[in-house]
């Protein structure tokens, strides 16, 4: 099979209508929003051995002498493709359009001057174009790209929270039901195809210096709804490389469909300071604050600016103004993206994830300075979230810190994502700490220990104990009490309440 029907084979997976080729630019594809395609730009001897399958030799001839040629090209397994060539200088341009047996264009007749030219370059021309140890290459990446991004594609429906590929295996794939294998094994060929039409440059130099990279993606539409977004993580391991998978919500979600209370909303309605979402990993803290997003989206005008790695859920602005910015595409890192939004007037800053202590510092900073900061840390409770941002700091700093965040946080929100006892659903149990002045005092006095009993009798705060959220869920027959007690705080008395029927 020719180099170039690999790439036609795109046409097909995005159900578009043509493909535009360029040098040093991404493939383009027609009739499908212009999307580019997340794939290297193309090399200019590449694109040349592209056109040196696509055109004959005369054609070839008439495009080197006039610098415009309209053909057809027929491929064996995709049928024909009018096909518009251009060359300017040593621009080469190719347009490539799904089409009938139709009869090319008739191409400009060479200038007399340049026929004999052209007539006495085409053999040595012809040679140095076709280089036959890159297209292999070039195809190898489009063919093995576009069979595992349809595969992907078919596994995932709304029952699928992740899919990971690793080489030598099938598919495996995650929902609430647990793990699974599926499909045929996939080797690494395969995969290194796939990750080679994924990464630009500065990802694939990530991946090269620190063994991993997360990226955005989408996959192939195989409906009306479009293509899928995914959030993709690349690493190396001991047989090559894998790939883990999460797809997001072509929207950002709201609180009800998350089984989310009308107070953890409320949260994106304080006009300053610090809300933490904190958990495991996997848990939906990204989403449920997507959700708040959303909701300031539809009931308050502000401007929003997000940092995220990657990009996720993409919203479409309704009341507010918001700008998504991706590290390691429109910022180099989160403290980088802070440090400017601090001069770029937000009302509401999203960090993706709270990872070191530039960050760390940067975010209080803008909380104190009368923005909300909403962001997200991996720990298992509110306590153990404050120790561990005090901890990111040298010693001598961390009496400063402490003071820091009695005076700018505003909330902490555990989360747990659960089994729910009907097939297929999942309910998330939350603990929520409202940071009011006792609270504040603890923190400034390094007494975190203590946070936990101010949960359970700060009700009237609006604070939520993650127990009693977990005896509602029992109660209301969402979850199972085998669920709720393996991960209760105090698993004999959850039990107790609930044998008892008490609150």
């Amino acid at each position: 099979m020719a180099a170039i029907d690999s790439l036609l084979a795109l046409i097909d997976a995005q159900k578009a209508t043509g493909l535009v080729l360029r040098a040093r630019e991404p493939p383009v594809l027609i009739g499908a929003q212009g999307r580019g395609l997340t794939m290297p730009p193309l090399d200019a001897q590449i694109l040349e051995t592209f056109a040196t399958e696509a055109l004959a030799t005369g054609d070839l001839e008439r495009l080197r002498a006039t610098g415009a040629c309209d053909t057809v090209y027929r491929s064996e397994r995709y049928g024909a493709f009018a096909v518009e060539a251009r060359k300017d200088a040593d621009k080469l341009s190719l347009k490539l359009r799904r089409t009938g047996d139709v009869l090319a264009k008739p191409a400009p007749p060479a200038p007399a001057s340049l026929r004999s030219v052209g007539a006495r370059a085409t053999t040595a021309d012809a040679a140095a174009v076709t280089k036959p140890a890159i297209a292999p290459s070039a195809g190898a990446v489009a063919a093995t790209s576009s069979r595992l991004a349809g595969l992907i594609a078919r596994a995932i429906d709304e029952t699928v929270s992740d899919v990971i590929v690793s080489s030598g295996q099938p598919l495996w794939i995650r929902t609430a039901n647990g793990l699974a294998a599926s499909g045929d094994t996939i080797d690494q060929q395969e995969i290194l195809g796939f990750v080679d039409s994924l990464l630009d440059p500065p990802r694939r130099r990530c991946l090269d210096e620190s063994g991993s990279v997360d990226l955005a993606w989408e996959a192939p539409a195989l409906d009306a709804q479009g293509p899928q977004r995914l959030r993709v993580n690349v690493f190396r391991q001991a047989h090559g490389l894998a790939l883990a998978l999460r797809p997001v919500n072509r929207f950002a979600p709201t609180l009800a469909e998350l089984n989310l209370p009308d107070s953890v909303g409320a949260l994106g309605n304080l006009t300053g300071g610090m809300v933490l979402v904190v958990g495991p990993t996997g848990c939906g803290k990204s989403t449920t604050l997507a959700a708040v997003v959303e909701l300031v989206n539809r009931t308050r005008a502000r401007h929003v600016i997000t940092l995220e790695d990657p990009i996720e859920f993409v919203y479409q602005p309704r009341r507010c103004l918001i700008h998504q910015r991706e590290v390691g595409t429109h910022v180099e890192s989160f403290a980088a993206g802070l440090r400017a939004a601090l001069r770029e007037c937000p009302d509401i800053i999203l960090v993706g994830e709270m990872r070191d202590r530039e960050t760390v510092a940067l975010a209080l900073t803008a909380a104190e300075t009368g923005h909300l900061v909403l962001s997200t840390l991996h720990s298992g409770s509110a306590p153990m979230a404050i120790d561990r941002i005090v901890d990111i700091f040298p010693e001598h700093q961390q009496a400063q810190i402490r003071l820091q965040l009695a005076g700018s946080l505003r909330a902490v929100v555990t989360q747990r994502l659960l089994e729910g006892v009907l097939p297929g659903t999942r309910y998330p149990a939350l603990e929520i700490l409202m940071v009011n002045y006792a609270v504040g005092a603890l923190i400034r006095e390094g007494k975190t220990h203590q946070l936990t009993t101010q949960i359970q009798t700060g009700r009237d705060d609006g604070m939520v104990a993650l127990d009693a959220s977990l005896l509602d869920l029992v109660r209301a027959g969402h979850i199972s009490q085998q669920v709720a007690v393996a991960v209760a705080r105090d698993p004999v008395e959850l039990q107790r309440r609930v044998r008892e029927g008490r609150g």
